[in-house]
């Protein structure tokens, strides 16, 4: 991804200062994030991430800032924002950018998770379904199948279009009218968990959030955490699910719909993939992005039902 907003240390010190920190003795530019510019900083205080929202407003800014402090008043584990000890805004604006400070999560990012984590995942998300739903989350995903038209109605001429229509159609038949919806991650892949010895520190980068279907965050899970070099791993999952049905009872109708979820979740992934590289900011490097996630739904379709209705006995 490119470096949206290039900083100084002079201007990391003045942002920095804004939150109370001083003394900032190391600063260096983090890898990843899809919309969003992070610095490190060290300071005899602590450590923590400054992030420059190079694509939300400051509305949005302020949403996930305080939706974040709402998880952490709630004990999920997550990033932490720092609030000016003057009692000052979350979020600050920075050449009309929004910028938070968190505190720094240490560990590791591993697509090996351990049946250990897997488990503690399970506990921490279904801690997380607990937590009321902030009035100013959307009410339906970012890039769920409302969405869809996005790309169907493009004039682009490209196969994907009659794949992601069939695949339309196809969650519509299976996905139940009525089901449990609470407040969700919706991006929970194996890059938004920091793990450190077997440990689940934190799950992070909350910016799908929404009030939206319980299961979906379910089927993201194992789309996201669960792989195999075939497919799902389904010992993966039903470690994942274990730990889930630890603290909360799965409904019958989220398992028999489990299965559709899990495609729902790979196919609004290589939705996001197909519209950001092919229609939104096209990068030709990038044009088979999505079709990772498009085989993975291919290959949930056809796999026996009982394949994942045996995850919860």
């Amino acid at each position: 991804m490119p470096l949206y907003a290039r900083l100084d240390r002079t201007a990391v010190e003045d942002l920095a200062r804004r939150f109370g920190i001083d003394d900032i003795a190391v600063f260096s530019v983090m890898d990843g994030g899809r919309e969003n510019t992070n610095y490190y900083l060290e300071t005899s205080s602590g450590k923590y991430v400054l992030t420059i929202c190079d694509q939300k407003s400051l509305k949005q800014a302020t949403d996930l800032a305080s939706l974040l402090a709402h998880l952490a008043d709630h004990g999920i584990h997550t990033s932490r924002v720092v609030i000016p000890p003057d009692g000052g805004p979350m979020v600050i604006l920075h050449d009309e950018k929004p910028v938070m400070l968190k505190r720094y999560v240490g560990g590791d990012i591993t697509d090996n998770i351990s049946g250990k984590v897997l488990v503690q995942l399970g506990e921490e998300m279904a801690r997380l379904h607990e937590v009321s739903a902030p009035s100013y989350l959307p009410e339906s995903f970012p890039y769920g199948r409302s969405c869809f038209t996005e790309v169907i109605d493009s004039k682009l001429d490209h196969a994907y279009i009659d794949w992601l229509s069939e695949k339309k159609r196809y969650l519509q038949e299976q996905i139940p009218q009525q089901l449990p919806m609470t407040l969700i991650h919706g991006d929970v892949f194996f890059d938004n968990l920091i793990v450190q010895d077997d440990r689940l520190m934190a799950i992070i980068d909350f910016e799908e959030a929404c009030h939206y279907y319980r299961s979906f965050d379910l089927g993201m899970v194992i789309v996201g955490t669960c792989r195999d070099p075939h497919g799902i791993s389904f010992q993966k999952a039903r470690q994942f699910l274990r730990g889930y049905q630890n603290d909360m009872t799965v409904e019958s109708v989220e398992r028999e719909s489990l299965q559709a979820f899990a495609v729902y979740a790979a196919v609004a992934t290589s939705f996001w993939r197909f519209r950001q590289y092919h229609l939104l900011r096209p990068e030709p490097q990038l044009y088979d992005k999505h079709v990772e996630m498009q085989t993975l739904a291919d290959t949930i379709v056809e796999y026996p039902e009982s394949s994942f209705k045996e995850l919860f006995r």
